[in-house]
């Protein structure tokens, strides 16, 4: 049986009310070894920026890794998987490759892993319109 190859479109209607962007989403596993210090190389080399702010970022609570070493590994190989404790970093930059060529470099620079493992995505970000920033639902426009 043959499977036709279909070509995915990366184009996205108009989002009303809004600007949207193309970007690139990262997640990046990070294990107990590593500290701030990958988000910090980030914010300071890449600025992670999303609209007006930068140092823009998102570290999940902890989680299980799991994963066996194979031949060639530093690990070298592994009867049984082994387990570890990992948090989930994410981020979006425009799509730019300059921009994702610095970010790789900072996470293999500074990941504790052999192979760290990371998830480059194309995305779509949205940005509100400045006139939607007086809502009065938002966090700054409430006294209390």
């Amino acid at each position: 049986m043959r499977i036709a190859a279909r070509q995915q479109r990366h184009d996205m209607p108009p989002l009303r009310g809004y600007h949207q962007l193309s970007a690139i989403s990262l997640h990046v596993e990070l294990g107990p070894e590593d500290d701030d210090s990958i988000r910090l190389a980030l914010c300071d080399e890449v600025r992670l920026a999303y609209g007006d702010y930068d140092h823009v970022s998102f570290a999940t609570a902890t989680g299980t890794q799991f994963f066996r070493g194979a031949q060639g590994t530093a690990s070298g190989p592994m009867e049984t998987a082994t387990s570890r404790q990992v948090r989930v970093l994410s981020f979006s930059i425009t799509k730019d490759r300059q921009l994702l060529d610095a970010a790789m470099s900072v996470i293999h620079r500074l990941h504790s892993y052999e192979e760290p493992v990371i998830y480059v995505q194309d995305a779509f970000a949205s940005r509100s319109l400045l006139e939607k920033r007086q809502n009065e639902n938002k966090w700054w426009m409430k006294s209390d």
